[in-house]
């Protein structure tokens, strides 16, 4: 009888049993690499400041409204007023039309000296300076109340300026005589 010699083993490596394992240990950790990745960029850009957010001094929820009628007195408290009518600090009741432009719009708010006299300046990114264009074009051409634009900040009305001409170039003025303080609170409730 021949004498049957084993079978030597195999050279190159362990069996494909063995290696299936580890291929999907792998892609699981070749997926976490990736998922961690993406959580450490969106956190550097967020951290960074260059997203599409508005700066710090922009305001959150001004919303610029056409005024239709105006009620000196109708309002008992700032805070509210009868039937859709918006309420100014000095009691004033605007009744509004809807919101035209919002404070995604706007980029900027500052008071400032101007000429000797206290302003208090918006600068609105390119969409805003036209949509604005085009609002104050309209309400310039309107006699009172009608010609005028309310700047309503978390539902009370803080400013409601005549608007005498188009304001185009997204550079808009609130001027009213304003001492800094004036400009300054005025400033503030628009940025919220």
């Amino acid at each position: 009888m021949a004498q049957q010699t084993p079978y030597p083993p195999p050279p190159y490596g362990p069996s494909r049993q063995k290696r299936g394992p580890l291929i999907v240990v792998g892609a699981l950790v070749l997926v976490l690499v990736v998922l961690l990745g993406m959580l450490v960029l969106l956190v550097l850009r967020a951290d960074d400041g260059s997203s599409d957010s508005a700066p710090a001094s922009a305001p959150k929820a001004v919303e610029f409204r056409r005024v239709v009628k105006v009620a000196p007195g109708e309002c008992a408290s700032p805070a509210s007023g009868p039937g859709g009518v918006v309420c100014g600090a000095d009691g004033t009741g605007y009744t509004l039309g809807a919101v035209e432009l919002d404070g995604s719009r706007v980029s900027e708010v500052t008071a400032r000296d101007s000429n000797g006299s206290w302003v208090v300046a918006l600068e609105l990114d390119d969409e805003g300076g036209r949509l604005f264009g085009q609002l104050t074009a309209e309400l310039a051409k309107q006699s009172p109340p009608a010609n005028q634009l309310a700047i309503v900040v978390d539902g009370r009305v803080v400013s409601a300026p005549t608007v005498m001409s188009a304001i185009t170039g997204g550079e808009v003025e609130i001027s009213s005589g304003f001492t800094q303080q004036e400009a300054e609170k005025l400033a503030a409730d628009i940025s919220g």
